[in-house]
């Protein structure tokens, strides 16, 4: 059965590339919902090759190897030749990286290896063989390192491997033939490790590996012993770790290949031509502790096909061996290594989350893509992508975000991008880049940061460099809303909880917001908007609310309890002030009752209110007492005591009407 890819995926914007059961076509390359708007699921990274011509003319061309967040590839311009090119995924960032041999020839670059932050390589120069080099993605930057066999001669550069910042090689200068090198990227510092077999046959080194802080390598022993040297780069520390034998007196030449590490330990395959026998081996490193596992088989087949694909899955060891292509697998032990697929012819071994994927034939369903765990009963076809005997052949296992992507054939889609989780359910089409049966052929699969590199021909642009995009979004998660107290008339410094985000691809997304933390807030409510964005561009936002609030009272401070003399008959004038102050703004004071006003005899409450600018009161009251008694120093001697404006006029009329009375007495004669 075929199924075509739905629903959403993280894996890359192709989460939702297919609507009513119908693939993407190169056609339809909007965004999803849930999707970048402006994000294209594939999209060819440019047409390097002018006219439609194929950049990658060869089928065998290494795959692109990553040095940071960039590609570098060989491909062919059809002016410059096979040069090696650069690229992020963008047609703008995409670069021939140095002509190194210029005109149509070509350097033809091979073997790319990253060592630190430089990108080793071989190829042909103007004035020499084929050589090693070196670039750091600058065309001033690519430079040869060392002409190791001076003139137009290869020195044979070969099985190049990382340990740590130095390079190690395989090299014939002409003098010692083919032995172990080192490089740290200078012409001084491209030396031989250790001439083990002296003289220009060299020592036959095949096969190198890092185990642990050393790199371990297979080398002839002499006339039919083959053996398994270690070196940590210096001539003290380069050393025979065993002689491996295969069987005893054995008159050919014995081999080793395949050198594999898995955990802590070194795993190869060690072959007879006189026994036509392979077996399995083992090394801790030591000389006491690599030793044999078991035999593979003693045919000629066999032999001639020899085993091949040690791949580490999950604590076993898988491997391809024996004329058929039978899949083993192995614990370390002989008991523990047996074949689960026979005679299968079983490729591309892979690593899927602890379980294998892997491609095999068998008699009903053709090549398809299976699956095991390393048992019998557990090793199964995924599905049978072209159904009956026809095979759909998947080809380029990579594995991308959890799942394998590759490429497979069926009739009504040619050639083209599947996806798949180890499951029956979820193997589907991923993308349709031509049309129809036709076949766009992709291949060489290579993750480069959140993208994946991928060479494929449109049936337009010729076989170029396409990449799957990253369309997914980040996800974003924003803070609660916070309620902040005002600190001043401007409002309140705010600091507030980040917003968190996750991406789909390795790598944190960056986050930014309108206003940052640690700021001064206004009074009211303010938006806060966060804002994630992955390394492909992908936006997500989210927003919450700050809101500053004035919920404070005001401080309000009564005066102490008063007490006065009487200045009328019935009382005195009284006048007070309360003290009010606030953070955020002035508050307004009022009195019950108010200051100025007429106190009676004897003892009154004043009651204050002091209101802010946003409706918070404090409340205080005070005692005003008015003494029955007058003011003893302001006394008239009327023994009334002191009075008010209004009671002093009183006395006045008063007094001005008993001297009018007594002058009439006194003209009357009666006085």
């Amino acid at each position: 059965m075929r199924r075509y890819w739905t629903g959403v995926s993280s894996l890359l914007c192709l989460s939702a590339l297919a609507t009513g059961g119908v693939p993407f076509t190169a056609a339809a390359l909007d965004s999803s919902p849930g999707e970048s708007a402006t994000c294209r699921a594939v999209t060819l990274v440019k047409g390097i090759a002018a006219g439609g011509a194929s950049s990658f003319p060869d089928y065998d061309l290494q795959a692109p190897t990553v040095l940071g967040r960039t590609a570098f590839f060989a491909a062919n311009d059809g002016v410059s030749g096979l040069e090696l090119w650069k690229s992020r995924g963008g047609e703008t960032d995409t670069e021939r990286v140095a002509d190194v041999f210029p005109g149509s020839m070509g350097s033809e670059p091979r073997s790319l290896t990253v060592v630190g932050n430089s990108l080793f390589f071989t190829a042909k120069g103007e004035s020499q063989g084929r050589e090693l080099w070196k670039t750091d993605g600058t065309a001033e930057g690519t430079v040869l390192v060392k002409d190791i066999r001076s003139g137009p001669e290869d020195s044979g550069v070969t099985s190049l491997m990382a340990l740590g910042g130095t390079l190690f090689f395989v090299a014939d200068d002409g003098v010692h033939g083919p032995e172990l090198w080192k490089s740290d990227g200078t012409p001084d510092g491209t030396v031989l490790v250790e001439d083990l077999v002296p003289g220009p046959q060299g020592a036959g080194i095949t096969s190198l590996a890092v185990l642990r802080d050393a790199i371990y390598f297979a080398a002839d022993g002499g006339p039919h012993d083959a053996e398994l040297w270690k070196s940590d780069g210096t001539e003290a520390g380069t050393e025979r770790v065993a002689t491996v034998r295969v069987i005893e007196s054995d008159p050919a030449e014995q081999v080793l290949h395949g050198l594999t590490v898995a955990g802590d330990t070194l795993y190869f395959f060690a072959g007879s031509s006189f026994a036509t026998q392979w077996d399995l081996w083992k090394s801790d490193g030591s000389g006491p502790g690599t030793v044999r596992v078991r035999s593979l088989g003693r045919s000629a087949a066999d032999y001639e096909a020899g085993p091949v694909s040690l791949t580490s899955v999950g604590g076993q060891i898988f491997f391809v061996s024996g004329a058929g292509g039978s899949l083993w697998r192995s614990d370390g032990t002989a008991e523990g290594t047996s074949i689960i697929k026979q005679s299968s012819d079983a490729r591309f071994l892979t690593n899927l989350n602890g379980q294998l994927l892997f491609t095999a034939w068998d008699d009903a369903s053709g090549f398809e893509l299976w699956r095991s765990d390393g048992t019998v009963a557990g090793t199964v076809v995924v599905e049978d992508i072209r159904p009956g005997r026809d095979s759909s052949a998947p080809f380029w296992l990579t594995v991308v975000d959890g799942k394998v992507v590759f490429s497979a054939q069926t009739e009504e889609a040619g050639r083209e991008l599947w996806i798949s989780d180890g499951t029956r359910e979820g193997t589907a089409l991923l993308h349709d880049i031509v049309p129809g049966p036709g076949s766009s052929e992709p291949s060489r699969l290579t993750v480069v940061g959140p993208r994946v590199f991928f060479v494929t021909d449109d049936g337009t642009s010729g076989a170029e460099p396409w990449v799957l995009n990253d369309c997914t979004p980040p996800e974003l998660s924003c803070p609660a809303e916070m309620l902040v107290e005002a600190r001043g008339p401007m409002g309140a410094p705010v600091t507030y909880g980040l917003a968190t985000a996750s991406d789909n691809k390795p790598g944190s997304p960056t986050v930014s917001y309108n206003k940052a933390s640690g700021t001064d807030f206004p009074l009211g409510n303010t938006s806060v908007v966060a804002t994630a964005t992955d390394e492909s561009g992908n936006v997500s936002s989210c927003s919450f609310q700050v809101k500053v609030r004035d919920s404070t009272a005001p401080r309000l401070t009564c005066p102490r309890n008063m007490e006065v003399w009487r200045k009328f008959r019935y009382g005195a004038p009284v006048n007070y002030v309360a003290d009010a102050a606030d953070a955020v703004s002035k508050p307004a004071i009022s009195y019950e009752p108010a200051p100025g006003s007429d106190f009676i005899v004897g003892t009154t409450q004043v009651r204050v209110t002091a209101t802010d600018a946003a409706g918070n009161t404090s409340r205080c009251s005070f005692d005003v007492k008015v003494r029955r008694e007058y003011d003893p120093q302001t006394n008239s001697g009327c023994g009334c005591g002191a009075a008010s404006p209004g009671v002093l006029s009183g006395w006045a009329l008063l007094t001005a009407v008993s001297m009018l009375a007594r002058r009439r007495r006194r003209s009357s004669g009666k006085e």
